[in-house]
């Protein structure tokens, strides 16, 4: 079993030392710790830390892509 757990909050997996389990409106679900502790922080703050993780999911879904169409190509 895979020790990396889906953080539904920045939408990326994370190991499970550094995840914990929330309790949302909706249900437990898993959250990193690093989403957790920036919440705690200002509003520039924690803007700065969505568009950091919105870019690094970008980034990611681009080379997943690029990766898809070089299999592809072939």
């Amino acid at each position: 079993m895979s020790n990396m757990i889906f953080c539904y909050h920045c939408h990326a997996q994370h190991p499970r030392e550094q995840m914990r389990l929330v309790v949302s409106k909706t249900g437990k679900r898993w959250r990193c710790i690093m989403s957790i502790e920036a919440a705690k922080k200002t509003r520039a703050e924690r803007e700065a830390f969505g568009r950091k993780v919105s870019a690094e999911n970008k980034a990611d879904a681009r080379a997943r892509l690029k990766a898809r169409t070089a299999v592809s190509a072939f």
